[in-house]
């Protein structure tokens, strides 16, 4: 049973992270086409990329601590009750959390 919530945790992440890349990428001709029919000059673009690519170790460290309390958390409710649903709900609630936690904190570096 573990095993198939892994792999679906799994394909989830490596989904999002392709449509992620998918929509990016197709943002990106789109604005470079418009562009070429104004007629205005076309950026160069190096090796693809047009940004300056900077790891957000923050964010992650703040999310995985956040889904990292929710498992705890969720087994030591789990062992307390019957209610085998708590690890996940409790890794997604805080996991959220995080995310929003995550969101503000990356605001004030940025802002």
């Amino acid at each position: 049973m573990n095993q198939i919530v892994f792999t679906i945790i799994f394909l989830a992440f490596l989904t999002a992270g392709f449509l992620a890349w998918y929509f990016s990428h197709k943002s990106r001709e789109k604005e470079r086409m418009l562009l070429i029919e104004k007629g205005q000059e076309v950026p160069e673009q190096k090796n693809g990329w047009s940004f300056s690519f900077r790891f957000p170790w923050l964010k992650v460290g703040i999310l995985i601590t956040a889904i990292a309390v929710g498992l705890i958390i969720g087994i030591t409710i789990n062992e307390m009750t019957d209610f085998r649903e708590f690890p996940p709900i409790m890794m997604l609630l805080f996991g959220g959390i995080g995310m929003i936690i995550a969101h503000y904190v990356g605001k004030k570096d940025n802002g």
